[in-house]
C-alpha cells in the first residue's frame, strides 16, 4: 500500500475517502482514531492509503476532483459567483439545475 494523501482537517481526508471508494478504489485508513496526546500533531493527521497498482489513477482522481471544485458558475437568478461545489446559489437558493 502507498500513502497517497494526509491532512490536519478530517473533513478534506474524508471528502478524498469518499472520492477515491466511489470509483471503486479501496482505500485504507491509518489514524482514525488517533489522540491528541503527547503525540505530535502532524503524526495524527488522518491518512489515507491505497494500493500501489491503484496509485496513478488515485492520484489522477483527487487532482480532478480539486480542479472541479474549483470552478466557478453564476446564477441566473440573482448573478452571484458560486462555486462547483454547491447544488444551489449560496445566496438566492436558486437550484443549480437553472444556472449556466
Amino acid at each position: 500500500m502507498k500513502q497517497i494523501f494526509t491532512n490536519e482537517n478530517r473533513i478534506l481526508a474524508m471528502h478524498s475517502k469518499n472520492v477515491l471508494e466511489n470509483a471503486g478504489i479501496e482505500v485504507m485508513l491509518k489514524n482514525e482514531h488517533g489522540s491528541a496526546g503527547a503525540t505530535p500533531g502532524h503524526q495524527i493527521w488522518l491518512e489515507i492509503w491505497v494500493n500501489e497498482t491503484d496509485y496513478e489513477r488515485s492520484i489522477e482522481l483527487l487532482k480532478y476532483s480539486e480542479e472541479e471544485a474549483k470552478k466557478i458558475w453564476v446564477c441566473k437568478n440573482c448573478n452571484e459567483e458560486n462555486t462547483a461545489t454547491f447544488g444551489a446559489c449560496w445566496n438566492c437558493q436558486t437550484a443549480a439545475e437553472v444556472i449556466q
